[in-house]
C-alpha cells in the first residue's frame, strides 16, 4: 500500500472506533488461524487413485507401471484423473475449512465461558449478564419453561434444602439451546446449573476432565481453580453444574436429581 494511503488509513482508524475494532478482530483471527493445522492427503492416495483408474480403464497394473512418467498428462483417462483430483482437493479443503471453523467457534465459546467461570463465584449477576449479552436469552420459570424448550427442565423445579432460587433463563448457545439457572447458598455464594442436549466439552476449552462415579451416575469433573464443574446424563439430557465446592457437593446433587427422577417415573 502506498505511504499516502497508509497515512490516510491510520488517520481514519484514529477517529473511527468501529473500523479500529474490526481491524483488531481481523488481526486476532489471523493469529488464531496461523496456529491451525492444514490437513494433508493420506500417504499413497495418488497411487491408489492411479490403480483404480487403471482398472476402470482396462489397463493392467503391470502396463501402468511400465508406462512413461508423463502418463498423468496423456491417455484416455486424463479427464478421470483431473475430475478425481479436483474432488479430492475440494474434499480436503472443505474438511479443513469445516475443522478450522469448528475450532474457531469452540475457541470463542471457551473464552466466553472462561470469563463466566471467573465471574460467577464473586458476582453471579455479572456472570449471568455476560452470557445474556453474548447469546440471546429469555427468562423462564418452572411453569413456562416447556413452551421455550419443549420439555420440563429438571433444574427449574427446585433444589435441595439450602439452595435459594435466584434466576433461570433459556440461552441460545451454539450447538443448541440450554436452560441456565442460578441458586444461592446460605453464605451468598452461587451455584449455576445448565440443562442441555448432549455433552458440551467446548465450554471448558483445554481444561482437563476426569471421570468419577457417584452412586450409579458417571460424572465428568472439570477443575475451575477455585471451584469445580461437573456434567452427567440425567434422563434424555445432561446437567452441568458450575461452581460446586467439591466432590461431596457434586455427589449430593447427582443423588438428589436421581432420586427425584425416580419418584417422577413411579
Amino acid at each position: 500500500m502506498p505511504e499516502e494511503s497508509q497515512m490516510a488509513m491510520a488517520d481514519h482508524l484514529a477517529d473511527c472506533e468501529s473500523c479500529a475494532q474490526e481491524l483488531t478482530e481481523f488481526h486476532d483471527l489471523s493469529q488464531i488461524t496461523a496456529t491451525l493445522d492444514h490437513p494433508l492427503p493420506p500417504p499413497g492416495l495418488w497411487d491408489s487413485l492411479e490403480a483404480q483408474l487403471a482398472v476402470a480403464d482396462g489397463v493392467s497394473a503391470e502396463s501402468l507401471a511400465a508406462a512413461a512418467p508423463y502418463r498423468w498428462t496423456t491417455g484416455p483417462f486424463v479427464p478421470w484423473v483431473l475430475a478425481l483430483a479436483a474432488s479430492v482437493v475440494f474434499a480436503i479443503g472443505w474438511f479443513g475449512y469445516q475443522s478450522n471453523l469448528t475450532m474457531l467457534g469452540n475457541l470463542s465459546i471457551a473464552t466466553v465461558f472462561d470469563q463466566y467461570f471467573d465471574t460467577l463465584h464473586h458476582d453471579p449477576v455479572a456472570a449471568q449478564q455476560l452470557l445474556l449479552a453474548e447469546y440471546d436469552g429469555q427468562p423462564i420459570d418452572a411453569e413456562n419453561a416447556v413452551h421455550f424448550v419443549g420439555y420440563h427442565p429438571a433444574i427449574t423445579a427446585g433444589m435441595p434444602e439450602g439452595y435459594a432460587h435466584y434466576s433461570c433463563n433459556v440461552i441460545k448457545l451454539p450447538h443448541g439451546d440450554a436452560v441456565h439457572c442460578q441458586y444461592l447458598r446460605p453464605d451468598g455464594s452461587a451455584l449455576a446449573l445448565f440443562e442441555h442436549d448432549g455433552e458440551r466439552p467446548a465450554w471448558f476449552g483445554d481444561r482437563p476432565a476426569t471421570e468419577a462415579i457417584h452412586g450409579d451416575t458417571k460424572v465428568k469433573v472439570v477443575d475451575l481453580d477455585k471451584r469445580v464443574a461437573a456434567t452427567w446424563r440425567q434422563g434424555d439430557r445432561h446437567i452441568t453444574v458450575v461452581g460446586a465446592h467439591d466432590a461431596n457437593e457434586i455427589g449430593q446433587l447427582t443423588g438428589w436429581f436421581g432420586e427425584r427422577a425416580s419418584l417422577l417415573d413411579e
